[in-house]
């Protein structure tokens, strides 16, 4: 693992990068965290998503702060909502940009977004070159699907999204749209399963049918299509 430094906007922050041993470039991921930041759990799926042959980013986005990360995120108008528009959109942008950048990547993309930050995931996915987009339990975005009401995700091709029936901080309604919305679009799974699939809920056999879903969606959308 390296730690290189990506300047987002009026910020510079920390990003961990995981290389895998290929003779070649490899697909990209941009892996982010949950509202706890960057734990050892996420380092050790990043590790396991190198070892499998993919160059995965793991941003630090609390490198200036937790608190003043959550505030942008969760009190301003554009970050509680989710807006296309908004700074930590944009932030989404700029890494995923800095990522396919990397001389080491092939220009293949795949995401991961959890609970604060799964919402990103919706936005990014209508990126041309985000081919495998993952979402975990996505708290971000007060209204419908996650995302403003007058935005559409009409320009999603495809996303692969992970659910909890007994969480209370992305409520069924929120899934549900995005399920409806997608249509056969979306390949859905929902879990008997507290929330924190990859970090509270860990040690629970359901984890671990997440990541390997999860994987499975990696490798055929990032090398098997390729």
């Amino acid at each position: 693992m390296e730690i290189k430094q990506i300047t987002l906007g009026t910020r510079t922050i920390d990003v961990e990068v995981y290389v895998p041993n290929t003779p070649t470039s490899a697909p990209g991921i941009l892996m982010l965290h949950e509202l706890f930041g960057v734990l050892d759990f996420y380092r050790e799926d990043a590790a396991d998503l190198a070892a499998r042959g993919y160059l995965v980013y793991v941003p630090n986005l609390f490198t200036d702060g937790a608190l003043r990360y959550c505030i942008r995120a969760m009190v301003t108008e554009a970050g509680r909502m989710n807006r296309a528009n908004s700074e930590l959109n944009q932030e989404m942008h700029a890494l995923l940009d800095a990522l396919k950048a990397d001389p080491r990547c092939n220009g293949r993309l795949g995401m991961l977004g959890q609970c604060l930050t799964g919402g990103f995931v919706l936005q990014m996915a209508k990126r041309d070159d985000l081919l495998a987009p993952v979402l975990y339990h996505h708290s971000l975005g007060l209204q419908g699907a996650g995302i403003p009401d007058e935005e559409s995700l009409d320009g999603i091709r495809l996303l692969q999204g992970h659910w909890s029936t007994i969480d209370p901080i992305c409520p069924a309604s929120k899934r549900e749209k995005v399920i409806k919305g997608l249509g056969q679009r979306v390949e859905a799974y929902t879990y008997a399963m507290p929330h924190g699939f990859r970090s509270l809920s860990r040690a629970l056999p359901g984890a671990k049918v997440v990541w390997q879903r999860t994987v499975d969606f990696f490798d055929r959308e990032l090398k098997q299509a390729s």
